[in-house]
């Protein structure tokens, strides 16, 4: 598996919803949270992905991106619970896959039907029906911020987004340059559905936590 983006107790959470009998990719984001959440920076959640494997249909992809702004020496937290909340609205039954990193710069991913991969930052880590990648990455998220701005109050024929380019109001990516950690998940299709049933939609969500609070 390669990962190469374009360039909270519980703190946050942000959520998506993924057909998967269709290659169509879901996202949400979640930037400029709160002083309680920023505070943490290693637990605060950027973005979440998810979308079918482009080279593989019975793969899934799912990525979570924390820490807004890292920097070099941005590291994951030894105290939280990374965790991708997978829940099939068929059965609604939870398939969640979560992971935990250490000090000395190793982690594991974990998940339904004895699914595990564990490595180390920077390297893929390979399991039996899941793959795992953490470690910085540039930001994948695209937000055009001065365009945003320039919607507030603009009359409805002038909409600021249609063109992105100087002349129309827009200035580009505002998170180009930024970095995030991110959590790259590749996990067979068959471990999250368990089932050939016709409803193969799943919600997912993701969240960080105190690792041993209930």
């Amino acid at each position: 598996m390669t990962y190469q983006p374009r360039r909270r107790a519980r703190f946050g959470w942000t959520a998506a919803l993924l057909a998967t009998a269709l290659a169509v990719p879901a996202l949400a984001a979640d930037h400029l949270d709160s002083p309680a959440v920023t505070a943490e920076p290693a637990a605060d959640i950027n973005d979440l992905y998810a979308f079918m494997a482009p080279a593989d249909a019975d793969k899934v992809v799912l990525i979570m991106t924390v820490f807004p702004q890292a920097g070099g020496d941005a590291a994951f937290s030894d105290a939280v619970n990374y965790t991708f909340h997978v829940r099939r609205s068929a059965d609604n039954v939870s398939r969640d896959i979560t992971c935990t990193f250490e000090a000395d710069g190793s982690f594991s991913c974990a998940g339904p039907s004895g699914a595990v991969a564990a490595g180390t930052v920077g390297n893929t880590a390979n399991g039996d029906s899941i793959q795992a990648w953490a470690g910085l990455r540039d930001d994948p998220f695209f937000f055009d911020l001065r365009a945003f701005n320039n919607a507030v109050g603009a009359d409805e024929e002038a909409n600021p987004f249609c063109a992105l380019a100087p002349e129309a109001g827009g200035n580009g990516d505002f998170f180009a340059g930024l970095n995030a950690l991110a959590i790259v998940i590749e996990v067979r299709k068959d471990v999250l559905l368990q089932d050939e049933a016709d409803n193969q939609l799943l919600s997912i969500w993701a969240s960080t936590s105190r690792r041993g609070a209930e």
